[in-house]
């Protein structure tokens, strides 16, 4: 049996009882560094996976394969991959807090008529999104950062925006901030693990 399992935003304060109680019963714990660290108290054997990762080699072993995934793992997560090799019968998730419900819940905006836009690791047209939503919230990575979106927006001349970037959601060293679009661009700060969210002025 495969289970993947969402574990919230970040601090295991977030993670469901059940999601606990499954990763518990693993026989193979697997997931990024980051992840398997916060579980190093598990008595099991232990696979880190990076973009390289054999997922078929991983899932052909015995006993209980538990798969650890960052916030929710059907919203742009590791779910889509390991569909490719699993099938549903034999395949359990458990869904987590999402980074961006997190997010929002900080900055007291709901969801409702919120657009998701994941640029971590992909492309999408995040500038049509934008003229076309009032709120958008927008997974990034070390290419795609909230200065990046910045410069997207300034091209379309969005200077209407307001950007909000969460930092290190969840964690001791979490910083939500709000910028301008020119506010962001002329900001040298290198955020660590974040969420940007795009709404039309101030919220």
């Amino acid at each position: 049996m495969v289970t993947i399992v969402g574990i919230g935003p970040g601090n295991k304060k977030f993670i469901t009882p059940y999601a606990l109680e499954k990763i518990k019963e693993a026989d193979v714990l697997v997931g990024g560094k980051r992840h398997l660290k916060e579980f190093e108290d598990i008595d099991c054997e232990k696979i880190a996976i990076n973009a390289s990762t054999d997922y078929q080699h991983i899932l052909n072993k015995k006993g209980n394969i538990v798969i650890l995934a960052s916030g929710e793992p059907s919203l742009y997560g590791i779910t889509e991959v390991i569909l490719k090799y699993v099938d549903k019968s034999q395949l359990e998730i458990i869904p987590g807090i999402s980074s961006i419900q997190y997010m929002c819940a900080k900055l007291k905006i709901t969801m409702n008529h919120l657009t998701v836009v994941s640029l971590h690791g992909r492309s999408e047209d995040l500038v049509k999104k934008v003229k076309k939503n009032e709120k958008v919230a927008v997974l990034t990575d070390n290419t795609h950062t909230p200065q990046f979106i910045a410069a997207l927006l300034k091209e379309e001349n969005l200077y209407d925006r307001k950007i909000y970037v969460g930092e290190n959601l969840s964690y001791d060293s979490e910083r939500i901030y709000s910028f301008t679009v020119e506010e962001l661009l002329n900001s040298n700060k290198k955020f660590d693990l974040n969420v940007v969210v795009i709404t039309c002025g101030n919220i």
